[in-house]
């Protein structure tokens, strides 16, 4: 097992922790999800754009969002991440389970 290490703001380490608390993973595990969706993507699993000062422009779709922590947890090779993610629905704001199945 490999160890990553990085420089990040200490606010922007904060609210990450906090939102990786809020829906019950550890900031690791939303790393490892990350790095599996970039090595699957070949690439940033969201868009990556410039954005002017006068148009704000989402980050990431939250429709690829949902569809990469699901394809993330079905996907059985995905070894060492959580089993479970929680997160908000966008338009109810009420809180969706996805669990790997066995």
């Amino acid at each position: 097992m490999a160890t990553i290490s990085t420089r990040v703001d200490d606010q922007m380490k904060s609210d990450a922790e906090k939102i990786a608390d809020e829906i019950g993973i550890p900031i690791s595990t939303a790393i490892n999800v990350f790095l599996k969706r970039f090595i699957a993507n070949r690439g940033f699993p969201f868009s990556v754009v410039s954005t002017n000062n006068t148009e704000q422009v989402p980050i990431i779709d939250v429709n690829m969002l949902d569809a990469s922590v699901k394809r993330a947890i079905a996907d059985p090779n995905n070894i060492g991440l959580s089993h479970q993610f929680t997160y908000l629905d966008q338009n109810t704001g009420k809180p969706i389970i996805v669990t790997r199945k066995k």
